[in-house]
């Protein structure tokens, strides 16, 4: 049996999601690049999801949001079937448009692992030699350089019918932990670590007599077509992340607790025990049943003041 997500309201994490077969339907284009910021912004607005980071590659996507309300499973669940049903429509194909199973999900324990996440979403097409700077990526994205700028997307003009907004507004947020900080002065801290990190990929690419594909042919790739190389072997997508072995071993005890009460309960209350009160940041259970959850401790390893 699968276990158990666990979101609770104060968790800052990464998002993944790949498309199915590695193929490139998210491919920037005119179309895409309206599509997938309404939708990713429409699903943030209603599940209370801040967005601090995202880069839409061309078949898969990486979102670093900061979950007030421990729904970023319903983020997640609306804003890919969204960006799916439309993009499908778009290619004019039916199918499977992400990848089986489940999205990533990563809970980031502490500053040291966001910054290190973000920079890793940013630098995405960087590491991947398809543009210089994480600027030049002609797909969505979200960069310090949007943090507190409202994004206004109006309705994409095909497909969308009168049951979706006209415009979807948001605001990417930075992210917790810089509070002594001015929003200018953490945009600036952040566009300096990215920075640097362009110039030594740049360096090492020098060094190697490697060029970048560039933002023009990146746009003329085929989206049904996929990578030549064979595919990485998937491996379990981490469920933490931090450099503190101390912090990570007591995340992993939590969540080892919280696996076994949900399964003791889950038992009792499969069979007609009533008024259990489940362990904090059960998500399926307490969507499909009227249970009740327990309050998160104090000191829940993971939690931000991101309300």
């Amino acid at each position: 049996m699968t276990k158990p997500r666990r979101h609770i309201a104060g968790q800052v994490a990464m998002l993944t999601r790949r498309c199915s077969e590695r193929r490139y339907f998210l491919r920037p284009d005119d179309y895409i690049n309206k599509v997938a910021p309404f939708e990713v912004g429409k699903a943030a607005n209603k599940h209370g999801q801040k967005v601090y980071g995202a880069m839409a590659m061309s078949n898969h996507v990486h979102f670093i949001v900061g979950d007030t309300t421990g729904e970023r499973s319903k983020f997640m669940q609306d804003s890919m079937s969204g960006i799916a049903r439309a993009r499908n429509s778009d290619l004019l194909r039916t199918g499977h448009f992400w990848e089986a199973g489940s999205y990533g999900d990563t809970v980031l324990l502490d500053c040291d692992s966001l910054e290190r996440k973000l920079l890793y979403v940013w630098l995405n097409p960087v590491m991947a030699g398809l543009v210089e700077r994480a600027e030049d990526w002609p797909g969505f994205k979200i960069l310090p350089r949007h943090w507190g700028e409202k994004i206004t997307i109006e309705k994409p003009g095909r497909f969308y019918g009168r049951a979706n907004p006209d415009v979807v507004e948001f605001v990417p947020q930075p992210p917790p932990g810089y509070e002594g900080k001015s929003l200018e002065e953490i945009k600036k801290h952040f566009e300096e670590r990215l920075r640097i990190a362009e110039d030594e990929i740049a360096e090492l690419r020098r060094e190697h007599e490697e060029t970048c594909r560039g933002a023009d042919a990146v746009k003329e790739v085929d989206p049904f077509d996929s990578p030549t190389t064979k595919a990485p072997f998937r491996t379990i997508n981490p469920r933490f992340a931090t450099r503190n072995a101390e912090l990570m071993a007591s995340a992993k005890a939590d969540y080892k607790a919280f696996c076994d009460r949900h399964e003791t309960l889950r038992q009792r209350w499969v069979k007609g025990t009533k008024n259990l009160r489940f362990p904090c940041g059960t998500v399926q259970l307490r969507r499909c049943a009227p249970i009740k959850c327990k309050p998160p401790a104090d000191d829940e390893p993971g939690l931000f003041e991101i309300g």
